[in-house]
């Protein structure tokens, strides 16, 4: 594919080197800024630097699966369906999980480009993005750090991914969740090296701590995860991603 893919009425182009996007959930500036001020994220201070710092507000409402389907798609909620976390049933009066592919309106890019032959990996946080944003995937990795340990490559286009990053399961409430997340992602980059990476953290930590104030498991105050993390070695290629 050579041409410009149109998805929901907008132009993409298909990536010329490996493009990661990185959602941390329930973030704010200050968070960023307070783990670059602590030299806890170089990367992003280089980024900051050298890259481009472009800033919006987020869809409304403010909850994980519209804010991530509207990044997943480039439309908003009003476009692609998924208005809440929940919604009331009237028929049934219960309140039901927004979490079915059947409610998504719009394609993904994801599915868009892998449908097109592009190598295409999603890891998400919690199982219940995992369906949404892989919907209508065509091959590529699907799969979500909540049930790694349940990964095949048969369902997922991966299997062993705790063996492969040399991590325990976590907990769901948990901020490993997350690194689980970033430690997939860099040894799928490395090994797989696919076209397209969307990466998305949980918000566990921002729901209970704000910027610079005590992690709950050590006493360095809390950037983005909460506690420390190594840097993953880069892929081998010298062709670097792009992240975002």
């Amino acid at each position: 594919m050579t041409e410009p893919l149109t998805v929901n009425g907008r132009r993409y182009h298909r990536p010329r080197r490996p493009v990661v996007v990185v959602c941390i959930d329930g973030s704010e500036d200050a968070y960023h800024e307070r783990a670059i001020a602590d030299g806890r994220m170089p990367f992003l201070e280089r980024m900051l630097a050298a890259g481009a710092d472009l800033r919006a507000d987020c869809t409304m409402p403010s909850f994980t699966n519209p804010n991530n389907l509207s990044i997943a798609t480039g439309v908003p909620p009003c476009v692609h369906g998924i208005c809440g976390n929940y919604f009331y049933d009237t028929a049934t009066g219960a309140e039901v999980m927004m979490n079915d592919p059947g409610l998504l309106r719009a394609p993904t890019l994801f599915a868009a480009f892998s449908q097109q032959g592009a190598k295409v990996a999603v890891v998400t946080a919690k199982d219940k993005l995992r369906r949404l944003l892989g919907s209508g995937l065509t091959g590529g990795i699907c799969f979500s750090a909540e049930k790694a340990d349940q990964a095949t490559e048969e369902e997922n286009g991966i299997g062993k991914v705790l063996e492969r990053t040399g991590m325990e399961l976590p907990s769901v409430y948990s901020a490993e969740l997350s690194e689980l997340v970033l430690a997939a992602g860099a040894d799928i980059l490395d090994r797989d090296r696919p076209e397209l990476m969307y990466l998305s953290l949980t918000d566990y930590i921002q729901h209970k701590h704000a910027p610079g104030s005590p992690s709950p498991t050590t006493s360095t105050p809390c950037s983005t995860t909460g506690s420390s993390a190594s840097t993953p070695s880069g892929p081998s290629s010298s062709s670097p991603p792009t992240t975002a």
